[in-house]
């Protein structure tokens, strides 16, 4: 009797939380007003569908405006750069520059930091570039070490189209003059060999030979030069310099280990590890001792003005240098914050023109100096991220 009970009593509530979940599917809600039927997938005919909102970020602004000397010109990487000769009194300052790994070449005025593409032709794994004066023509390397190869390029003034002669030799160096020519260095041997070519004509003739393959070449703005050449700098070998003038060469009052130098008609500056310290000196082509200068300076930062020989522009840093400079500085195992100084090799005086960590926030590394032909612009690169500076000499 009581198994009939429980039963009929089991089945009863059943039937009853059938009876009161059938009510609220079809007309009944919950205290708090939710359907036990809403299952929250919000108006299913609504073809619009609504994704996370991401937020875009704009790349980081040029620094520094138009009336201030110091500027940042560009925020992506450049592998080249020259300011364009103006065609006459009323033209705008124009600066081309190759943008890293594309080759593409841009134009940047001054005034309007309006910039615009005039190459668009692609030169894949650009990694260096120099351009002449005139802005019609551009020598780019395209890869590194033996993958290396090398284009001269022609400026279109009527598209965005290059066009390109490969220049299939072994460069190890080049550079490009205030004469619109370009000079480069290619291996022979156990000589390196330098040339000169006219990219009007596509002529080559040999400027000088180097007794030593394994030499760097600071190159002057002019083709008769000089130039200066030494071996390849390491803190645990011996260098020394030499001076090409219209191709006579001639030996510099410099030595010492880790060597490097950058010279003039009238002066050189270089720079050497004494095995406690780097130091740098100055010396006049035809002096025979060697001055310390001011303020410790690694000659790659330098240049010496167009317009005065025995004037330099440098980047240098005022706190001590790493041991074993400048191998170091080289690997890319120290970043150098830099400021930027005048020194003048007659007086040895050296003055700071600015401070880019306190004018902008931005720490400089300098590298890859260029002045303009009249020494108005002083143009760099921030070996931090290869981007594009200008500082406003006079």
């Amino acid at each position: 009797m009581k198994r009939t009970i429980l039963i009929v009593s089991g089945v009863a509530v059943v039937l009853l939380l059938i009876g009161v979940w059938a009510y609220i599917l079809f007309t009944g809600t919950t205290s708090e007003t939710v359907s036990f039927n809403d299952f929250r997938f919000g108006d299913t005919t609504d073809p619009t569908v609504l994704l996370p909102v991401i937020e875009e970020t704009e790349p980081d602004p040029v620094t520094g405006g138009p009336s201030e000397r110091l500027r940042q010109l560009t925020t992506k990487p450049v592998v080249g750069f020259a300011e364009i000769l103006p065609t006459s009194t009323t033209s705008p300052v124009v600066v081309y520059h190759v943008e890293a790994g594309t080759g593409h070449i841009f134009s940047l005025d001054l005034d309007t930091r309006e910039e615009r593409r005039v190459s668009a032709t692609t030169i894949p794994l650009a990694t260096k570039a120099v351009l002449t004066p005139n802005g019609q023509h551009v020598l780019i390397q395209s890869d590194t070490g033996v993958r290396a190869s090398f284009v001269i390029g022609t400026l279109s003034t009527s598209s965005d189209r290059m066009s390109n002669i490969p220049l299939d030799e072994s460069i190890v160096s080049f550079a490009a003059t205030l004469e619109n020519q370009f000079v480069y260095a290619v291996t022979a041997g156990d000589t390196l060999v330098a040339k000169l070519y006219e990219p009007a004509t596509g002529s080559v003739t040999t400027l000088f030979t180097v007794p030593f393959r394994e030499a760097t070449i600071s190159w002057h703005h002019t083709a008769a030069g000089p130039h200066v050449v030494y071996p390849k700098a390491t803190s645990r070998l011996e260098g020394y310099v030499y001076s090409y003038t219209n191709g006579v060469v001639s030996r510099l009052n410099a030595s010492g280990y880790g060597l490097s130098a950058v010279g003039s008609a009238s002066a050189i500056i270089y720079g050497s590890f004494d095995g406690e310290a780097y130091t740098s000196y100055s010396v006049g082509n035809d002096a025979l001792v060697s001055v310390a200068t001011p303020i410790t300076l690694i000659p790659e930062k330098c240049r010496f003005t167009n317009t005065n020989s025995t004037v330099a522009l440098c980047g240098a840093t005022l706190e001590a240098l790493p041991h074993l400079m400048p191998d170091p500085w080289y690997r890319g195992d120290v970043i150098l914050n830099d400021s930027l100084w005048e020194y003048n090799t007659v007086s040895q005086s050296a003055r700071l023109l600015v401070f880019p960590e306190t004018a902008t926030g931005r720490q400089i590394d300098l590298i890859n100096h260029q002045l303009d032909s009249t020494d108005n612009h002083f143009y760099f690169q921030n070996k931090v991220d290869d981007t594009l500076w200008l500082y406003e000499y006079r």
